[in-house]
């Protein structure tokens, strides 16, 4: 079972806490709908595309990729041709739509964001996994009905971005914002679009596909494109957060309309990052889930003080609806991935880059690329990583800063230049690990 150890107490004892709890919501295959986790309001038993997707990362470090499979498995299946290419937005136990969300194909609750979030998070489990059922049916017909039908059925305008409208009623609601007046579209739509088509790029390429994979990632340039020149908000220092069906934008901070275009990366690089990042942070998370999200958006955005705190409050026993299934998850993967700073980018590849100014971590047991791994952080200028078993991959050894060469096991190697989301420089270097055994590595 994966453990956590941390210089920081607080981290160390809420990952164990997440740990637990998030095992609790799992559910082992007794019920009709088979293997799931609890992804929605604690007491639905049901779980939900926004939640779902969001919380896969936490329960691929607790091994539930089968319980992953099947409910992204269910979801894909259920997109269909009498809603318009939309899923089931909430799937029971018992293996059908929740009926609190769900009367008909013609009455039932959906957020237009979801299709595309599915799709990343099902590039993001077979990056984590390798398991190339996500690139076979129900998937592959999931992935196309949403860059192409669905895109088709809900831009009624042809302005190039999905809309509700008001006759809609619940059906395809425009943003994962919950509020009362549902605009024609929030800000996380186009988030959700540019992650989801540039997932879908990458499944292309992965399946030969070059030119559709071209295609698609050449749209999902464009929906950046489009919003970078059409949203920003000059006299706020911020993007709009919502368009209404009248073509104008909403002045008001909209949560999740301005949040989840940072989580969904349509801003990393963007001049206009910083800003966007400090009017997020300056109108805060209004709910637990929003909360969920904070340490995500800050890590690697030139934040890190900032999601550090956010990540501690996620930890801590006095979280208001802590027992909220999404807060665990969550809490599991931004200490994996943030401060452990342990993430699969890409089939094949592990990449470590500690995201801990200070003190060290410690993440064991990894299940991940197949095998299970070990990895210490020791600040942000030295990893180790064991290999106990399991299949060979790439480790991606990244630490920040500009470093002209990094030392594997002893031997300096050059380093390659990046930038992180917010422009700033990280020294990485790609290592084939051709045997299992345990590996260091050092900026130098």
């Amino acid at each position: 079972m994966v453990s956590f150890r941390c210089s920081d107490p607080l981290l160390e004892a809420g990952f164990a806490w997440a740990r637990e709890r998030a095992l609790s919501y799992a559910h082992n295959g007794g019920d009709p709908v088979g293997l799931w986790y609890e992804a929605a309001l604690p007491g639905r038993d049901a779980f939900c595309i926004r939640d779902a997707a969001h919380q896969r990362a936490g329960a691929a470090l607790l091994g539930l990729t089968e319980h992953t499979y099947n409910m992204f498995r269910r979801f894909a299946e259920s997109c269909a041709d009498s809603r318009d290419d939309c899923m089931y937005w909430e799937i029971a136990k018992t293996g059908g739509p929740a009926p609190v969300d769900y009367a008909s194909d013609e009455d039932f609750w959906y957020n237009l964001p979801a299709n595309f979030d599915l799709l990343q998070a099902c590039w993001a489990e077979y990056c984590w996994t390798g398991d190339g059922r996500y690139l076979e049916h129900p998937f592959l017909r999931f992935y196309e009905s949403t860059c192409t039908r669905f895109m088709a059925r809900w831009d009624r305008d042809g302005d190039g971005w999905p809309e509700h409208r008001k006759t809609d009623g619940r059906r395809g609601l425009g943003s994962y914002n919950e509020s009362r007046r549902s605009p024609a579209l929030g800000g996380d739509l186009p988030g959700a679009m540019f992650a989801g088509l540039q997932a879908y790029a990458n499944i292309l390429a992965r399946r030969g596909e070059t030119a559709r994979a071209r295609e698609t990632a050449a749209r999902a340039a464009d929906v950046r494109r489009r919003y970078l020149a059409q949203w920003y908000f000059p006299q706020r220092r911020r993007f709009y957060g919502a368009l209404e069906e009248d073509g104008r934008f909403r002045a008001q901070y909209y949560d999740e309309g301005n949040f989840l275009p940072i989580y969904f990366g349509l801003l990393d690089g963007a001049p206009e990052l910083p800003e966007a990042l400090d009017n997020v942070l300056a109108h805060g998370m209004k709910n637990t889930e929003g909360k969920t999200y904070l340490p995500q958006l800050c890590f690697g955005r030139g934040r890190e003080a900032e999601g550090l705190r956010a990540l501690r409050a996620l930890c801590s026993p006095k979280l208001p609806r802590r027992e909220y299934p999404e807060v665990s998850f969550a809490a599991l993967s931004s200490l994996a991935q943030l401060a452990a700073g342990v993430t699969a980018p890409e089939p094949g590849v592990l990449r470590t880059l500690s995201g801990l100014p200070e003190g060290w971590a410690e993440l064991r047991d990894v299940p991940v690329l197949g095998g299970r791994i070990h990895v210490r952080q020791e600040g942000a200028v030295r990893t180790a990583l064991d290999l106990p078993d399991g299949p060979s991959f790439r480790w991606r050894v990244c630490f920040p800063g500009t470093w002209r060469s990094i030392l594997i096991d002893g031997e300096p190697c050059p380093a390659r230049q990046e930038r992180d989301p917010a422009g700033r420089a990280v020294s990485c270097l790609d290592v084939p690990l051709l045997r299992p055994g345990r590996h260091s590595a050092a900026a130098e």
